[in-house]
């Protein structure tokens, strides 16, 4: 019989969580700072690198999509190493790489220098994206599973607002050198911090390392009862063999369209276009002032909009906030279109954007896609999932410069045209996960196949 995919497994009672889980959390939300620091810092430093570098519209697409391009070579390799490396263990390979590339961005001296350090720093963020989301979801207990995961997202745009103070900071000096090596600073931070924070007792079990699991579950569950129940389910579920990419792509196809789709509207609607190029468009606009604005607006619009959709990703669920994530999304990028001509409206306009984006789209796609794949598909479905997600961004990134000189700020209205239709789709397709377990959703899949 197949599973209720709207059934809500909650308990009556309210699930107790230890502290210590939301300290893990924020450590490992840390892989999520240092990308959005990095995909942050190049938006303001673009300018004063253009004027450095003598820079063309397709070299800047160039030095801002080689930090994308470089995930793609990492992703490949540390999926491949998934059996044997840990995810706390790859994790702090990320932050000695994420350490490497920011010094030498610092002392990049011509663009195929800098292009150089950007692959590296996508190397690391690839590890970051890719296993981050994973080593939050086995980590956290069901009831805030989505709460977790979704704080990787809030760090990814607290690392975005962060560099773009840094960046404003360093706007009239042209220091931009500065801008760029002081990831240097989280990126030491994280690495420590994964030294003290557990391993994944899901990654343990599997490895035949059931005492070390329990050891761990016992740092980050409440009662005896709770750990002996996690065990048996991540036991149970491990039965069967690790799916390979026939599996994935049969057996698990369902899942991994929804994904891909999911992943498509979430590069297309346009997100990249505010975060990396604000001052470009507005400079566009003949807006040099706003320009400074509106990326702190963007900064701003992120960290508030996902802070203020934690509570609800766990209450209204996943795909509620999806719906009004992107509904929201159309409204703002068709008057920015129209009143692209007026300052205020346009910066009003991609604030507002940018918070319905941070407010679901964000920071629920990368919670969902670790929770809805099983866990003998998770590490190759998260690979191949986030490599597209890379891929299409790098594509996205490359181009856009070329689209905004040919046909300007018009470009929103396709990304409103898009968010549109992706509200249709996802009241009609997505999949309701809040409050199931992995083991609960993984059942579901297989029941429905």
């Amino acid at each position: 019989m197949e599973a209720n995919p709207n059934k809500d497994t909650v308990t009556d009672a309210k699930p107790k969580t230890k502290g210590i889980v939301y300290l893990f959390a924020i450590l490992g939300g840390f892989a999520g700072l240092l990308y959005g620091y990095d995909s942050g810092a190049i938006s303001l430093a673009l300018p004063a690198i253009t004027n450095a570098f003598g820079l063309n519209s397709a070299e800047k697409g160039l030095v801002v999509s080689f930090l994308l391009f470089g995930a793609l070579p990492s992703i490949v390799v540390f999926t491949g190493l998934e059996r044997k490396i840990e995810r706390r263990n790859v994790l702090i390979i990320g932050g000695i790489v994420f350490i490497i590339g920011s010094i030498l961005s610092a002392f990049a001296t011509n663009t195929y220098f800098l292009m150089g350090a950007r692959f590296i720093l996508g190397i690391a963020a690839g590890i970051a994206n890719m296993y981050g989301l994973i080593y939050l979801s086995e980590l956290a207990p069901a009831h805030i599973r989505g709460l977790m995961s979704s704080l990787y997202q809030l760090s990814v745009n607290i690392g975005i607002l962060v560099a773009y103070g840094v960046g404003a900071y360093n706007t009239p000096s042209n220091d931009w050198r500065w801008t760029l090596g002081l990831g240097v600073v989280p990126a030491a931070i994280f690495t420590i911090g994964m030294f003290v924070s557990p391993q994944s007792p899901r990654w343990l079990i599997r490895d035949n390392q059931v005492a070390a699991a329990r050891k761990v579950l016992k740092r980050v569950r409440v009662t005896q009862t709770e750990i002996d129940q996690e065990v048996s389910d991540i036991q149970n579920s491990l039965t069967t063999q690790d799916a390979g990419l026939h599996e994935l792509f049969g057996t698990f196809r369902p899942v991994l369209t929804l994904l891909f789709v999911l992943t498509g509207f979430q590069v297309f609607t346009g997100i990249n276009a505010a975060v990396y190029y604000a001052p470009e468009i507005f400079h566009n606009l003949g807006m040099a002032h706003a320009s400074i604005i509106a990326d702190f607006g963007v900064g701003a619009a992120l960290v508030i909009s996902t802070l203020l959709s934690l509570p609800f990703i766990d209450r209204l669920g996943r795909k509620k906030l999806l719906e009004i994530s992107l509904g929201g999304q159309v409204l703002p990028a068709i008057v920015l279109c129209i009143w692209s001509n007026n300052a205020t409206v346009a910066v009003s306009a991609i604030f507002v954007y940018v918070f319905m984006f941070g407010f679901g789209l964000g920071p629920v796609f990368w919670s969902y896609v670790p929770e809805i794949l099983p866990l003998k598909a998770r590490a190759l479905g998260m690979g191949v999932i986030t490599f597209t997600q890379y891929l299409l961004n790098a594509v996205f990134s490359l181009i856009f410069p070329i689209i905004l000189e040919a046909i300007g700020i018009n470009i929103f209205y396709f990304f409103a045209a898009l968010s549109a239709f992706a509200v249709w789709y996802i009241h009609k397709y997505v999949l309701e996960t809040k409050g199931r377990t992995l083991e609960d959703i993984e059942h579901y899949w297989e029941a429905k196949e």
